[in-house]
């Protein structure tokens, strides 16, 4: 046979083989997720998802001055409240809110920017339960249930003119497990 002759059936021979080799390559993916001991607030206006925001405590309007404290709640919410859900291995949490941006250490207060006013929160509506500035007060986590989380405020009452404008703060909420 030529030197032709066998490259042709060399090449014919590895046809069949090639058309009938068959390999296998077999391996294992893991699928991975870590859930950390946590807790998620949401409040009442937004409560499919986690916020940031966690609302607006608006006294409305009022003239230049009061006789009588003007409350409000949490978003104007018969609720008031925040919600806070934690997954089983957390079994309590505190909150604490600040003195906000207006603050003295002692007393919160609203400003608008020359003049301000003193303003209390409260855990209750009637307000017999303070949330003084800093001071931490504790919620129970049972059965994986949202825990409310309320908060009213006032403004106290004012027998003397105050100069018109829109007097705000801005707390910050601090939830700790």
């Amino acid at each position: 046979m030529t030197g032709r002759h066998w490259l042709v059936i060399a090449a014919s021979t590895l046809l069949l083989l090639t058309e009938d080799a068959q390999a296998a390559v077999s391996g294992q993916i893991l699928a991975r997720l870590t859930l950390i001991a946590g807790c998620e607030v949401t409040n009442a206006s937004s409560p499919a998802s986690p916020v940031g925001d966690l609302g607006k405590l608006d006294f409305g309007q009022q003239g230049p001055t009061w006789n009588a404290p003007i409350k409000a709640s949490l978003d104007n919410d018969a609720n008031s409240r925040l919600n806070v859900a934690c997954n089983p291995s957390v079994t309590g949490f505190t909150v604490t809110i600040d003195g906000g941006t207006h603050g003295d250490g002692t007393t919160r207060r609203l400003s608008n920017g020359r003049q301000t006013l003193p303003y209390q929160l409260f855990l209750d509506a009637s307000g017999s339960q303070s949330y003084r500035i800093g001071q931490q007060h504790n919620f129970a986590v049972t059965s994986g249930a949202q825990i409310p989380i309320p908060v009213f405020g006032t403004v106290v009452a004012n027998t003397r003119a105050v100069p018109a404008g829109v007097y705000t703060d801005t707390l910050t909420v601090t939830l700790d497990w």
